[in-house]
């Protein structure tokens, strides 16, 4: 048998990609990534706020194990607002204030603990108690100061108490994390603890209408 055509013809089709079609591909790709981008900035800013979120319901166990093992109360202080980084204490001379040598957490920048502005805020009807907070806190130090923060009593119940020689009664609690975005808007969470002492880390998850439900 002959072969009539030149050595080679036919595998034209067999050669690699041409310039053309690699920059097809290379601009698909920068469509895809660029499409991902803000999915991807937005994962890692949730994860933030819920490491932050963690971290201080952790805050709120560890002052709770140190009451009952102390056989006291000691009251967890919260910075206000303006203060960068946010943080919480736990207040172990009963001072009102966050002394050298005092255990302190420490939350990212973007974090705010404040409750005002929280959409949609957590009620007796979620939660099944009605929750104190700093905005309503009644907590006395020695000194017979107001210096709201969330108590825990020796028995390990977060408490309240309105006078230095008062017990420290049990009460339910929330406080809200505002995550600020770059974008401008704000990403919200929340830690709540129960009469009975159940700390418990939320998420708020808005939805196209406006509104959210807390997770």
């Amino acid at each position: 048998m002959k072969f009539t055509g030149r050595r080679g013809e036919g595998l034209a089709s067999e050669t690699g990609f041409s310039l053309a079609d690699l920059l097809v591909v290379l601009t698909m790709i920068l469509i895809v990534a660029g499409m991902s981008m803000p999915s991807l900035a937005r994962t890692i800013e949730n994860t933030r706020l819920r490491g932050a979120t963690q971290k201080l319901a952790s805050a709120f166990q560890d002052a709770r194990i140190r009451a009952t093992q102390d056989n006291t109360s000691y009251e967890v202080i919260l910075s206000a607002p303006g203060i960068s980084p946010s943080q919480a204490c736990l207040d172990l001379d009963d001072d009102g204030a966050c002394d050298k040598g005092e255990p302190v957490t420490l939350l990212p920048s973007e974090v705010k603990l404040t409750n005002l502005g929280v959409p949609a805020p957590l009620d007796a009807s979620a939660l099944g108690f009605s929750p104190v907070s700093l905005e309503n806190s009644f907590m006395r130090n020695q000194q017979n100061l107001l210096v709201p923060g969330l108590a825990w009593n020796a028995l390990g119940l977060p408490c309240q108490k309105s006078s230095p020689a008062s017990p420290c009664t049990p009460v339910g609690w929330v406080q809200y994390l505002q995550f600020q975005r770059p974008g401008g808007d704000i990403a919200y969470s929340a830690v709540t603890v129960s009469p009975t002492g159940r700390i418990r880390t939320w998420m708020y998850i808005p939805s196209g209408n406006g509104n959210g439900s807390w997770l």
